[in-house]
């Protein structure tokens, strides 16, 4: 890996902990690669070979079933790594990893991660730290799927993927309704129906499949 492309595991959260010299190490064995927008970067059922560090573009990671059906459970963006689970265990991929954007990843070897994290204490450390923090984080997921009705799940899908922009107006990511209802379970024609709502209440507006967020959205609808 050249010196250009040096430091960029120290840069992402995963491996905030993660002693200097492990470091460089798994940065020395590991290689950049780029994928095109739609690219399949992991399959589910398949075996595990590598985890990878987001370093450009953006991705998520879904679950379908035989009928077609599709539930998106995460999404990825620069910093991100993906993959790991799957390494430490030893058993085959859960999900679906594809791109939304055209992406550059870090590709981190399976027996070079795998010797860091079970020969250094601090790195298994840290590695417990962050599954544990994604274990709180999945459960939140699922209690509000079972809690909240599909109004609910939109909103709070809105206020999480919705950031502030240059002219103070509070824009959500670019999804189609289709993408809203896989992440929140549901169909697409029920959350078409409360956009369509929330749009003509003045609460909403959309352009190019981003929803922008007017004024306060009620709890109930």
């Amino acid at each position: 890996m050249s010196d250009s492309n040096t430091h960029l595991l120290s840069k992402a959260p995963f491996f905030d902990g993660f002693p200097a010299e492990v470091i460089a190490e798994l940065e020395s064995a590991s290689a950049l690669r780029k994928y095109k927008k739609n690219s399949q970067i992991i399959n589910q059922g398949d075996d595990s070979q590598a985890a990878y560090l987001l370093v450009e573009g953006t991705a998520l990671a879904y679950i379908d079933d035989e009928e077609g059906n599709e539930f998106i459970f995460n999404t990825f963006q620069a910093g991100d790594c993906f993959g790991e689970l799957a390494l430490l265990d030893d058993q085959p991929r859960s999900a679906h990893v594809v791109t939304t954007s055209d992406c550059e990843c870090l590709v981190i070897p399976k027996a070079e991660f795998q010797r860091c994290v079970f020969n250094t204490p601090d790195a298994a450390s840290a590695t417990i730290r962050m599954l544990i923090a994604r274990i709180r984080s999945m459960t939140e997921e699922v209690s509000c799927l079972a809690m909240l009705d599909v109004y609910g799940r939109i909103v709070r899908l809105f206020r999480n993927t919705s950031e502030v922009t240059d002219d103070g107006s509070l824009v959500t990511e670019r999804m189609t309704h289709q993408e809203m209802a896989n992440r929140i379970g549901s169909s697409r024609e029920m959350v078409s129906k409360i956009i369509k709502d929330l749009t003509v209440g003045g609460y909403i507006s959309t352009d190019k499949q981003r929803i922008t967020l007017i004024k306060n959205l009620p709890e109930r609808w």
